[in-house]
């Protein structure tokens, strides 16, 4: 049975799939709602979605689970299951990333259509019942938003309503349902991308198998074959059978899809007449088998499809028409075999064709997106010179305020100190991190290349004051396959063992085999860093400068692949563990 693909939605998205649906876009589409937990709450695996889950598991294998709060984690199951979508649905398909964090960043509540009809009832399922209760709950939210699919005529006065209930600002975004509609076309369309690939790759391992079987006979016939043109295949079968049996008259008549086409003879165009074309095709279709004293017609089948008819006529020995009818029979299986390889091997090359397409416009798009880029990061070159330019006209003017306080030439208020101290110290931190963008905009630009890890970590070291720090670097012959930006990772740690780690003498990288990988090993006899704070200094924002600097050593080595994590034990010095995937490293002599 062939597999669909499945939808499965909230109740409170059930109009906007139903609208789908409608269009008749996509005839292999099946739908289910559940009702768990929706609203904004994470929702466990469990009563709710497991169920409908696992009904359409049975007929698709592709599922799309789409909600209207966080998205769904479904645990992994046993044996072979369908491949499982779970998109963020506001974040990146109703609403631009962008977008949707500004809003969240506000304190908004985002809200659709079927939200917003059902409000009441989400609000209980999340513990508030009454109106006191829910004003609690909407004391927290400063804006309400509806990203309006119009699948409901009553939303605008229901925003309207509930915005003047708790007295918030409301704001409505109609998106309409294109892009509900685009991302399902795009990942349905990529099922039948797969589903058809998959298609074709059983074919060619279907036909393989066949040759396979065939081993003695096209050592016999192997010149046959192996010709992957269906004309010449043929040309080759009416020579051999004319070697053979040295027929007076002989012809082809291809058969594709149950529809004959032209027929091929020798001597040329005789069968064109119709009276001789008579004796291929009757009103009742054709009969295999002997054809008056001197003749037979036999079909040539591969498997069970019958792909032409072979006449002859005026044999050299007619008293032997029934051994020449056995072992014509053998040799079509043969020839049958090579002009289905051949029909298959056109359909391949069609499919190689499309394929080399697609792989010709993917590369078109790729060149288009890094002279984008090229592009944006001139932009951004630009934009944060000026930037730069401002707030270094901004921090004059603070700093000659405070000057001015300070000698008591403006008045000595306690609360303007307070706020110019506060701006001066706003107006440096933003100074540092716009700074800070001319390494992060660089990264993942550039194509990832092998590097010398040990020379560039002595090279990087020699780049900071490390006076009285010694550095151990025990990677000889090392190379990685990384991002070109690798230096700002080992810079940044050096940096941070000297700024953060207190009175250090040492430094060492080494390396050691891993299951799957290698493990870089980067340690200092600093202070270390705390059990809690281990995850943390990873996080944007973390930290006592930028802010950034850990967070872009992590995204520097997640362009390729590459995970770093800190293992040290506080008060024992700082130990980050760096893991390279197999593949992505080398020694060389």
């Amino acid at each position: 049975m062939t597999k669909k693909f499945g939808v499965l939605c909230c109740k409170n998205l059930a109009r906007e799939m139903a609208t789908i649906v409608a269009t008749g876009e996509f005839p292999d589409l099946v739908t289910g709602t559940f009702h768990i937990g929706c609203g904004g709450r994470r929702v466990r695996w469990g009563d709710g979605i497991e169920g409908p889950f696992r009904k359409m598991q049975e007929i698709c294998d592709r599922i799309c689970i789409i909600r209207c709060g966080d998205t769904v984690e479904p645990p992994t199951l046993p044996g072979p299951g369908p491949v499982v979508l779970v998109p963020d649905l506001l974040r990146g398909v109703l609403l631009p990333e962008p977008l949707f964090d500004a809003y969240v960043g506000e304190g908004a509540l985002i809200l659709v259509p079927g939200m917003l009809s059902r409000w009441e009832e989400h609000a209980a399922a999340r513990g508030f019942v009454g109106e006191a209760a829910q004003a609690i709950l909407f004391d927290s939210i400063r804006k309400i938003v509806l990203v309006d699919t119009g699948v409901d005529p009553e939303s605008s006065r229901l925003l309207a309503d509930l915005g003047e209930k708790f007295g918030v600002p409301t704001e409505r975004i109609s998106t309409g349902i294109g892009p509900l509609r685009r991302y399902i076309g795009i990942q349905y369309l990529q099922w039948r991308l797969d589903a058809e690939r998959r298609l074709s790759r059983d074919a060619v391992a279907a036909v393989n198998r066949r040759s396979a079987d065939y081993v003695m006979t096209i050592d016999i016939l192997g010149r046959i074959a192996e010709i992957q043109r269906e004309e010449t295949v043929v040309e080759e079968m009416l020579n051999l059978f004319t070697i053979l049996f040295a027929p007076a008259r002989i012809a082809y008549a291809p058969i594709n899809e149950g529809k004959p086409g032209r027929i091929v003879s020798r001597p040329p165009c005789y069968y064109d007449i119709p009276e001789h074309g008579g004796r291929f095709f009757t009103e009742e279709g054709w009969s295999p088998g002997r054809h008056g004293e001197d003749g037979f017609l036999i079909e040539v089948r591969h498997k069970s499809t019958c792909l032409g008819l072979l006449l002859l006529e005026g044999v050299a020995v007619p008293s032997r028409i029934d051994e020449y009818l056995d072992i014509s029979r053998f040799v079509a299986e043969v020839c049958g075999l090579a002009i289905g390889n051949a029909r298959t091997y056109r359909k391949v090359q069609e499919l190689v064709t499309e394929r080399d397409a697609e792989i010709g416009e993917r590369m078109r798009v790729e060149k288009a997106l890094r002279e984008a880029n090229k592009k944006l990061n001139t932009l951004s070159s630009i934009t944060r010179h000026d930037i730069l330019n401002q707030l270094a006209g901004l921090l004059g003017y603070l700093e000659i305020t405070e000057m001015d306080l300070e000698a008591g030439r403006l008045p000595a208020d306690p609360t303007l100190i307070r706020y110019v101290k506060s701006e001066l110290q706003a107006a440096r931190t933003i100074q540092r991190q716009v700074e800070f963008t001319r390494f992060y905009q660089d990264i993942g630009v550039n194509d990832a290349d092998w590097h010398d890890l040990g020379a560039l970590i002595q090279q990087t070291a020699g780049e900071l004051p490390l006076a009285g720090v010694s550095v151990e670097v025990g990677i000889p012959g090392l190379r990685v396959y990384t991002d070109p930006l690798i230096g700002k990772v080992f810079y940044n740690l050096m940096e941070n063992s000297v700024r953060h780690g207190g009175e250090i003498s040492r430094i060492s990288v080494t390396s050691s085999g891993a299951p799957g990988g290698l493990v870089i090993v980067y340690t200092d006899d600093g202070t270390g860093i705390p059990a809690a704070e281990k995850e943390k200094i990873f996080r944007k924002g973390f930290g006592k400068n930028t802010g950034l600097g850990l967070f872009l050593v992590r995204e520097i080595l997640a362009i390729t692949g590459i995970t770093i994590r800190e293992t040290g034990v506080e008060g024992e010095g700082a130990r980050f563990e760096i893991f390279v995937p197999e593949g992505e490293y080398r020694f060389v002599e």
